[in-house]
């Protein structure tokens, strides 16, 4: 069986680097059969597998249709990080939260999650009075969905990333409450008030770490995924304060995200066009690109693991 195995991931090896897809029925066999063996193999016989998750707003909402299509595949995850819509997709995840847990949240999307401060006299006081709003609601809310759980009791290591707001330093979160990191990496600069954290200030780590394959490589992945709520900035103008606040923080994302995206081995990234960041109405519709984009690019991420891996298939 092993000889035939050898001989089986040999020809793999040819093939694809030979530049020949996997287009016909028995390259499908092939794959799946030498992806069955690799996802088989004990956590210490094979490579590291890391993923990240981009921040991104109501973007990001496409990171859950992304998560179903990895669950179904099988794909071994050893580490896990995310920033702000990330961060909070990655702690679900990291901590096992039922799929349909994750669809029911972006089929009923509520910005009261948020904040209790998001009333009318709450957007008075923000407008006249730059009264910033509190998320110290949306952190009871996250511990209230993950049980309190900790960093240190999830199924699969997980951190996430926040930025200090007085030194611009990222700031990770990977022991002690869960919510409190993820409260602190989805706080909006502008829009929230920083979290106050052992004499740091912080806020949206989408300023310092937009998408953080340097913090799943930190924690020991050797193989690492990218998933990215693409946004597109050519259709719409920024017509209010919030906007330009938003926008801006978008385009230094985008920067930050060019960089990123060459640490990464694999790349999935949903064309979520113009939805905006604040736009809960199209939460659904994300999540429905998100899976999309991903079970198209399922194949090619077999294979690209696959030849990454292939030395500890072979042993």
């Amino acid at each position: 069986m092993k000889f035939k195995l050898v001989w089986l991931v040999l020809i793999f090896s040819l093939a694809t680097s030979c530049a020949f897809a996997f287009n016909t029925e028995e390259d499908e066999i092939l794959r799946d059969f030498l992806w069955r063996e690799f996802t088989t193999l004990p956590k210490n016989e094979r490579p590291k597998v890391g993923v990240a998750f981009s921040a991104g707003g109501t973007r990001g909402f496409s990171h859950i249709g992304v998560v179903e299509v990895l669950r179904e595949s099988g794909l071994p995850i050893d580490y896990m990080a995310g920033t702000s819509m990330g961060c909070i997709v990655g702690s679900f995840f990291a901590a096992d939260v039922p799929q349909e847990r994750l669809m029911h949240f972006a089929q009923n999307p509520r910005l009261s999650y948020l904040s209790k401060d998001l009333t009318f006299v709450g957007v008075i006081k923000y407008v006249f009075k730059n009264s910033l709003f509190s998320s110290e609601k949306f952190e009871d809310f996250i511990s209230d969905e993950l049980g309190g759980l900790y960093y240190e009791d999830l199924p699969i290591p997980f951190a996430c990333a926040s930025a200090d707001i007085k030194t611009g330093e990222r700031v990770v979160f990977n022991s002690g409450p869960v919510a409190l990191g993820v409260r602190a990496s989805m706080n909006l600069p502008g829009i929230f008030a920083p979290v106050q954290y052992r004499q740091r200030y912080l806020v949206d780590g989408g300023v310092v770490d937009y998408m953080p394959i340097d913090l799943i490589k930190e924690m020991g992945a050797q193989w690492t995924l990218a998933v990215f709520a693409l946004p597109d900035y050519s259709k719409t103008v920024p017509s209010t304060i919030l906007g330009y606040i938003v926008r801006t923080g978008d385009l230094r994302g985008a920067v930050l995200m060019e960089s990123s995206e060459k640490q990464a081995n694999f790349l999935i990234s949903a064309r979520v066009g113009d939805i905006n960041v604040m736009q809960t109405s199209e939460a659904e519709r994300a999540m429905e690109i998100g899976a999309k984009t991903a079970f198209d690019a399922l194949g090619p991420m077999k294979e690209n693991l696959l030849l990454f891996g292939i030395d500890y298939v072979l042993k």
